[in-house]
Parts: C-alpha cells; structure tokens; sequence
C-alpha cells in the first residue's frame, strides 16, 4: 500500500476513533436540557448512555467474525455511513424513544467501525509503522473523551442540545468519504459458516452483563440481570467447542499467550482504573466543593496527557519492546491508583493533579503497544476478531470497574445520596473502591511481567 493510501486508513480511523468517543462523552451533558425539551424520565435519560454502550458491547464479537468472512473495509464503511446517517437523524427526535431507538441504532452501526478500525490498520500499515498509527488512533479516542464534555456543554448552551448530534455528522461525513475514495474492498462470499446460534446466546450475555452491571441499584431486576448475562456467557463458551466454525476461537487464547495475555491485562486494566474518574468527580464535588467546571479542570488532566504522549509512546513501540513499554504502562496506572488510596477530605489538588498525569503517562504507555502486541499474536484473517475482542474486553471492563464501585456504594451507603452531609461515609466507599481497584491493577502488573519474562526466556 501506498504512503496516501496509508494515511487516508489511519485519517478514517482516527476520525471515527475521535469522534464516537466524542459523542459518547458530550452526550452526558446535553441530558437534563433534552429530558426537559422531550419530557424524559430518569429511567429514559439512562437508557440514552446505557442502550449505546450495551448496541456496542454486544454485537462486537459478531461482527467481527463477519468482517473477517465477508470483508473488513466493506463493513467498517457500512457503519460509518449508517453512523453518520443515525447521528444525524438524532438531531430530529421528537420523542426520547425516538432517541433511544436512533441511540441504539447508532450502537450497532459503532461496532461495526470499533470491531474492525485496529483490524484495518493493522492489515495496510507495516510492523515497523504500526505502533505510530496506533498511537496517533489511541490519542485520537483520549482528544474526544476529554473535549466532548467542554465542547458538548458549549454548543447546548448556545444553539441547543440537537445542534452536538448535526454538527458531530460532519467528522463522521468527511471519514466515510475517506474511507469510500481509498477503501474498495467490496464484501466477499466465505466457505465458512457463520456461527449464528452463538452470536445470539453471547449478544444476550454481553447485555445481560452491561445493563445489568450499571442497573445494581435498581432492585432485583438489576442483580439478576448480572447473574443471568454471566451464566449466559459460560454456556456461550462451552457451545464454541462443539461448532465446526466458532464465533470465538478458543485455540487462539490456548495456542498464543502473548493472545491472552494482552487480552488479559486489556480487560484488567480498564476494570482496574476505569471508575477513577467516577469516584473522583464525585469526590471534587461533594467532598471539596468544586463545581462541575472546576471539578472538570481537574479531571481533564489525564486524558490531555494520554493524547499527547500516546502517539510518541506508540512510535517508541515500532523501536523497543512493546511488551516492556506496557508493563512500565502498567505500573504507572498502578502507582496511580494506589495514590487514589489515601486521598482524603484535606488533600490538596495539587497531589490529584500529579496522581492523574501519573495516570495520564500510565495509559500512553500501556495502551499502543498492548494493541500491538494483541493485534499482532493473531494471523491475518483473524485480524477483525482480535479488533472485537480488544473492544469488548475493554467496555466489559468499564462495567467490571461501575459494578466494583456500586457493590461499595450499596452495602456502606444504602440508597442514602452523594451529598456534603454524607461526605463521610461516600469517602468510606471511595477508600474501599480503591483498594480493590488497585488489586486488580497489581494483577495486571503481574500478569504484563509474566509476559516480559517469557519472551526474554525464549529469546534465550
């Protein structure tokens, strides 16, 4: 492939990598002004966030297997068309189901980009290159995560909450002209079968686990929920040693440590320190009072570090060993974490801002040379399965982490509410929070050296 054709794949890929992330962090702001102008319930707004992240969620494993049988650039076009088309429409809505239909339509054309975005750059840039567009790709989902809530509030509080949804079609446009003019592949017959029975029994489980992990607090509906997408998981993997063509190839994770591995420490290390900045928007404002602008500066520190240190980061990967850029990655996030431990109600910003720069290095370090080594323990045609699991480890993790968090916050504070008065007990939760979010981080410390530690014997 050609130097234009290289770049035209990682500017569609990092478009659509800044932009989904982008919308699914504005969106949170613009909530309470749409509930007022649509007349939504609590329960509708949260099916707004939930319904998005579950579409994803469930779908990538799927649709990752049909990109890998029918064709990835054909597919990642298709959802990015339909992404752009669905966002668009958004902006229309007159009701919230409308929205939360549109929501979860949006959902399914999402994965279809997130299953096979790292699978198409790991198929058209070299070895030597890749860890450079990798970065670049990473810091493009760390620009729109912290600049969606700035940007998402701004241009609600001057045109109006539908004018985020018409003005984020425009990015979106300009990536699926990319990826027309310079991705051709066209979809392709395959001898193998799709593994229909199993994409359904592992769509079911995976919303099973999402919704029912961030609905804890929602009476017995919620653990339920939880219970029944894990036990439909196990089933889910017991059926795929039984099909002659399976959804997930089992041989992959037995035969490729390095696989496993790096999938491994993917899903811890989301688990690990994902609820951070839950626990610490909370604690800003209610503990030390910040507002939500000022609560924001502060949070804003990690994500502006990640973009800026992961495209280099990543370029360092294409030179040293990636294995032990994310194992020092790895350790950062841990260090961090453990930081979180002791904050207290008279700790200074000053400490918050160091741990979240920690943090902020942590991730860049970690997150590009983990992908490389996951994308690259694959052979080619499973490059779109590898994609999907990179993306459904690191969304069950998020869930993994909320659901961490909500088990501290129903059993210390009951249904009592985050506010000043309970400042006590809420520091109580985020304590214990932590503690158990840094054990999961020093197992993905231990599993990360595990694997420098192999490769080195090999070496040998």
């Amino acid at each position: 492939m050609n130097d234009a054709k290289k770049r035209a794949v990682i500017l569609t890929v990092a478009i659509t990598q800044f932009t989904m992330p982008f919308m699914f962090s504005a969106v949170g702001i613009t909530l309470p002004v749409m509930g007022h102008d649509l007349g939504a319930s609590g329960l509708d707004l949260s099916l707004v966030e939930s319904i998005y992240i579950g579409s994803v969620a469930a779908l990538l494993l799927p649709l990752g297997r049909l990109a890998d049988m029918h064709g990835r650039q054909p597919m990642f076009r298709l959802g990015t068309l339909l992404f752009t088309i669905f966002t668009f429409l958004i902006g229309y809505a007159h009701s919230i189901n409308t929205v939360i239909l549109l929501r979860m339509a949006q959902g399914i054309s999402g994965a279809m980009c997130i299953a096979t975005n790292m699978a198409l750059l790991t198929d058209s840039i070299p070895r030597e290159e890749r860890g450079r567009a990798m970065g670049l790709a990473v810091a493009a989902v760390y620009v729109g995560l912290s600049i969606g809530p700035y940007a998402g509030g701004l241009v609600t509080s001057h045109l109006g909450w539908r004018w985020l949804y018409w003005l984020g079609m425009i990015p979106l446009g300009i990536s699926y002209l990319v990826a027309h003019l310079n991705l051709n592949g066209k979809f392709r017959t395959s001898e193998e079968k799709f593994d229909l029975a199993g994409s359904i029994v592992v769509a079911l489980s995976v919303a099973g686990i999402v919704f029912g992990g961030t609905s804890l607090n929602s009476g017995w509906f919620g653990p339920m929920l939880l219970i029944g997408g894990v036990a439909g998981f196990i089933i889910f993997i017991l059926m795929q040693n039984r099909v002659e063509y399976p959804l997930v190839e089992l041989t992959l994770f037995k035969e490729r440590q390095d696989f496993s591995d790096a999938s491994l420490v993917q899903y811890i290390n989301y688990a690990g320190t994902f609820g951070m900045v839950f626990l610490f928007s909370l604690y800003l404002q209610t503990v030390k009072g910040l507002t939500p602008h000022e609560a924001g500066l502060v949070l804003v520190v990690q994500p502006i570090i990640q973009s800026l240190l992961s495209p280099p980061c990543g370029k360092l990967a294409d030179k040293i060993s990636p294995r032990l850029l994310a194992l020092l990655g790895m350790i950062f996030c841990t260090v961090g974490t453990i930081m979180g431990v002791v904050v207290t109600a008279q700790t200074e910003i000053s400490y918050l801002y160091t741990m979240f720069v920690i943090q902020g290095i942590g991730f860049s370090l970690f997150s590009s040379p983990n992908m490389m080594i996951l994308m690259g323990s694959v052979p080619p045609s499973r490059f779109g399965f590898a994609s999907s699991v990179s993306g459904g480890l690191r969304t069950i993790g998020m869930v993994t982490s909320m659901v961490i968090i909500a088990v501290f916050l129903s059993t210390i504070m009951g249904n009592a509410p985050i506010s000043a008065e309970s400042s006590t007990a809420y520091l109580k939760v985020m304590h214990f929070s932590l503690i158990a979010l840094s054990c999961l981080c020093v197992l993905a410390v231990l599993v990360s050296a595990r694997s420098v530690l192999r490769k080195s014997a090999v070496a040998k």
